[in-house]
């Protein structure tokens, strides 16, 4: 099969409702997607490191805001930011008033892009 496509509806949330897995509804292979939902106020995303797993990840903010603390560095999270994290820095998302709504995508930190761009 050449594509595959969801709407992120179609996608049954996990851990009450904070987790929509896409990689595992797309049936992907090659990286790791989800799309996370924070409530405000929501302590549930817990400060960790990827070590164990070697990934590097990306967070992509789709709507609210936050706060996310990497090795001890702190700043906003707002729609249309992106965040990239290597494997051994510590990492941690605090939604804002609004809660917060976002997608991290993940693949081995030791793999090389061969696109053009």
């Amino acid at each position: 099969m050449s594509y595959r496509f969801i709407d992120v509806g179609e996608v049954e949330p996990l851990f009450s409702g904070r987790i929509r897995p896409v990689r595992k509804a797309l049936e992907i292979e090659s990286f790791g997607v989800n799309e996370f939902e924070l409530a405000a106020g929501s302590t549930t995303y817990p400060e960790h490191d990827e070590l164990k797993t070697g990934q590097d990840e990306l967070f992509v903010i789709l709507e609210g805001s936050g706060t996310m603390t990497i090795d001890g560095d702190s700043f906003e999270l707002l729609p249309g930011r992106y965040v990239y994290v290597t494997p051994e820095s510590k990492r941690h998302i605090a939604p804002g008033s609004s809660g917060l709504r976002y997608i991290a995508i993940g693949a081995p930190a030791d793999g090389k892009h061969g696109g053009r761009i």
